[in-house]
């Protein structure tokens, strides 16, 4: 199983300018220098709290790949907010590709913010095939919040205290997710957001 993004989000949970006013940059100008700097730490910590919660924030598209369809009826999709199944499909060992139909072969269950699932309906199989030795099998799909202006204050409000902390501490912290300390405050904002239910 691998997870490969195909489409990254068009924009973060906040704006460069929100995170000046957040920081009290009283003479922030968006000047193209200042934006790249606050731009980067706003990414390393939106990239922090998805890492923490198992979450993607704003709408992204991702490839799942399978080598081979599961014993369950269901495959569970990662990542919560589960908007929509764009396509499943899966290469026959002749490099042959089947796209499966919807309703037909597979139910799409959204599930709010937890993890969706893709469902066979009643009486159906898994196909059979001799697949494919590379990712015979693909279901690619779009999740997170549609918009910033629908993601939940909780964690903008993270990411804002992640900014101030990164911004306020540059000299002194790699601007990485993987390199930031943990923050007591931060986990007990997050703790009750974490997707707890394993996909795998």
């Amino acid at each position: 199983m691998q997870l490969v993004l195909e489409t990254a989000p068009e924009n973060e949970p906040i704006s460069t300018s929100e995170l000046a006013l957040h920081l009290r940059l009283d003479d922030y100008e968006s000047v193209y220098e200042h934006d790249m700097e606050l731009g980067s730490i706003i990414k390393a910590a939106t990239i922090h709290v998805e890492n923490i919660t198992s979450r993607k924030l704003i709408t992204q598209t991702w490839n799942y790949y399978f080598n081979a369809f599961p014993d369950e009826k269901y495959i569970k999709i990662p990542f919560g907010n589960l908007q929509s199944v764009s396509s499943v499909k899966y290469t026959d060992s002749d490099g042959d590709e089947t796209t499966m139909t919807v309703s037909d072969d597979y139910i799409v269950e959204i599930n709010g913010d937890q993890c969706g699932r893709i469902v066979l309906p009643y009486s159906t199989s898994w196909p059979s095939f001799t697949a494919y030795p590379s990712n015979p099998i693909k279901v690619q799909f779009t999740c997170g919040w549609t918009s910033k202006n629908n993601l939940p204050g909780q964690y903008k409000s993270v990411i804002k205290l992640i900014c101030s902390d990164l911004y306020e501490n540059r000299e002194g912290q790699v601007l990485s997710s993987n390199s930031y300390r943990k923050n007591d405050t931060i986990m007990n904002l997050l703790n009750s957001s974490i997707l707890r239910d394993s996909f795998l």
